[in-house]
């Protein structure tokens, strides 16, 4: 008996011997396993979409506001002092060049007048005292010396535009009514010395040239006398276009005690009669 149970001892331990070394082959693949997936580097992260190319339009740069009359003026005070000083146009083309501007003219600001000679734009008024009349006429500057003196001049037909009255003030309102003596002699206002020209070609339609062909405007009193209280503006409108040389205002005077006189080259887009008061478009020209 002692026999039979020694031989089924070792029979048992024979047995398992394999299973142990399975089990301990099978622990030992797995934490192959799992230390080779441990060193593993992590998965990639999906692709990311491709970024969106913007377009065109959105890499311009963005389209600045029209100039003022401050920046047109500050632009020929510049160009008036380095003529005045003698010194030479900076080279190449201006950053003015295709710049848009939006101007006003302030003009009816001490009522109908009986003699508008020297204005360009003023109001007049009926014998009846029905209507008021709007003038505004462009300038013919097609004699001027600065003209005359451009290289292409021979190929200029005529030159008209509107000057930018009182270029020592940056406001395009009326100026303030003072209380003023009157002196003993009188001395006659500062001649106009800033304008916005417009060049036609020869060989260019006319149709366009105003010529003398004023604008006009009649507006109806119709018993309201607060009208003649009323001032008004000449609003112009359009980009500037420069000169040959690449330079958008040109200057000129006379002698070195004369102040330079002095054009930007323009084409105008709009030309329009407003109520300064309400702020009433009246009449416009395209």
């Amino acid at each position: 008996m002692t026999s039979d149970k020694a031989r089924s001892g070792r029979r048992k331990s024979t047995l398992a011997a394999p299973l142990i070394m399975g089990a301990v082959v099978a622990v030992i693949v797995l934490a192959a396993i799992l230390i080779q997936f441990a060193r593993r580097p992590p998965p990639a992260p999906p692709p990311l979409p491709p970024a969106a190319i913007p377009a065109a339009a959105d890499l311009a740069a963005p389209t600045p506001p029209p100039l003022d009359r401050g920046e047109l003026i500050e632009a020929a005070n510049a160009a008036a002092a380095a003529y005045a000083a003698g010194l030479a146009a900076p080279e190449g083309r201006s950053p003015l060049i295709g710049r848009r501007f939006s101007l006003n003219v302030p003009f009816g600001c001490e009522g109908p007048r009986g003699d508008p000679a020297p204005a360009q734009a003023h109001v007049e008024m009926d014998a009846a005292g029905k209507t008021l009349k709007l003038i505004a006429r462009p300038i013919l500057w097609t004699p001027l010396p600065l003209v005359q003196a451009l290289p292409d001049a021979k190929a200029i037909e005529a030159v008209e535009g509107f000057w930018i009255p009182r270029p020592w003030t940056a406001s395009d309102a009326c100026p303030p009514v003072r209380d003023k003596v009157t002196p003993a002699t009188q001395t006659p206002p500062t001649q106009q010395t800033l304008g916005l020209a417009r060049y036609f070609k020869a060989g260019e339609s006319r149709a366009i040239q105003r010529g003398e062909r004023p604008y006009q405007f009649t507006r109806k009193i119709d018993g309201d006398t607060s009208l003649l209280d009323h001032s008004y503006r000449l609003r112009l409108e359009g980009r500037l276009v420069g000169y040959a040389d690449g330079s958008a205002v040109r200057c000129w005077s006379e002698t070195a005690d004369h102040r330079p006189i002095c054009l930007y080259a323009v084409e105008y887009d709009r030309v329009a009669f407003e109520d300064a008061v309400s702020g009433k478009t009246l009449a416009e020209w395209r």
